[in-house]
C-alpha cells in the first residue's frame, strides 16, 4: 500500500488552529473547540475518507462506521502543537484506535518540525507500507510479517496485532468481498487472487 497523500486543507487555518491549541486554557481544544474546529474536523474526515478509500490507515480493513474514528498519530495529549496538523490525522477502525493504539506514542525522536520527527511504526503519510511489511496468502488467510527485518514493520504489526488469526481472517474477507477490489494493486491485488484461488481449490476438494 502506497503512502497516503496529505488532504489539501487551508494552511492559514491550520496554523491558526495550531496557535489556538497551544495557547487556549481549554483542557481539550480538540473536542470542545470553537466552530472553526468543528468545521475543520468535518472537512478533514470527508477528505480522508476519499484518500483512504474508506479503509483503516493502520490495518487496511474496511471502515463500516458511519463516523470513523479520527486518530492522532502522535497523541494530541502529548503534542498539542500537532493536534490539528493534517499529517498527524488519519481515519482508523475502532479496534486499531480504541482497543490497540490508545495513547501509544510512536515518536522516537521529536524533530524541529513534525516532518523531521522519527517514528517507530510505519507512518501513513511518510512511509510506503510495502517497504516495511510483506503479505502472503495461506489457504484463505492473509498472513503478514515485517519485510527484511524492518523495525518499523515489526512495531506496526505488534501495536496493531496485524498477525493475529482474527485480523488475518478479516483482511481475507475484505479482499474477497470488497466492492473496489478492481482498484487494488501490488501485494493487495496478488493477495486477492491467491485467496480466491485457495477458496476455489477448497471447494473443488469438497466436491470430489
Amino acid at each position: 500500500m502506497k503512502r497516503f497523500i496529505v488532504p489539501s486543507y487551508g494552511w492559514k487555518l491550520v496554523k491558526e488552529l495550531k496557535h489556538y491549541a497551544i495557547t487556549t486554557k481549554a483542557k481539550d481544544p480538540w473536542s470542545h473547540g470553537k466552530q472553526a474546529t468543528k468545521n475543520f474536523k468535518q472537512e478533514m474526515t470527508r477528505l480522508m475518507l476519499i484518500e483512504q478509500k474508506r479503509r483503516c490507515a493502520y490495518c487496511g480493513c474496511r471502515l463500516f462506521e458511519k463516523r470513523p474514528h479520527r486518530d492522532h498519530i502522535a497523541p494530541k495529549e502529548s503534542y498539542r502543537e500537532w493536534m490539528f496538523w493534517p499529517t498527524n490525522l488519519v481515519l482508523s477502525c475502532y479496534t486499531c484506535n480504541t482497543d490497540l493504539k490508545k495513547t501509544f506514542d510512536p515518536i522516537l525522536v521529536k524533530g524541529s518540525t513534525y516532518r523531521r520527527s522519527e517514528f517507530s511504526f510505519v507512518h501513513p503519510y511518510f512511509d510506503d507500507l510495502d517497504d516495511h511489511i510483506t503479505y502472503t496468502s495461506e489457504d484463505v488467510k492473509v498472513l503478514i510479517q515485517e519485510r527484511n527485518g524492518s523495525t518499523k514493520g515489526k512495531k506496526t504489526i505488534d501495536v496493531f496485532e496485524l498477525s493475529s488469526a482474527e485480523r488475518s481472517n478479516q483482511r481475507a474477507k475484505d479482499y474477497l468481498h470488497d466492492e473496489d477490489a478492481a482498484d487494488l494493486y501490488g501485494h493487495h491485488r496478488a493477495l486477492l487472487e491467491n485467496a480466491r484461488a485457495a477458496i476455489e481449490t477448497r471447494l473443488l476438494k469438497m466436491n470430489d
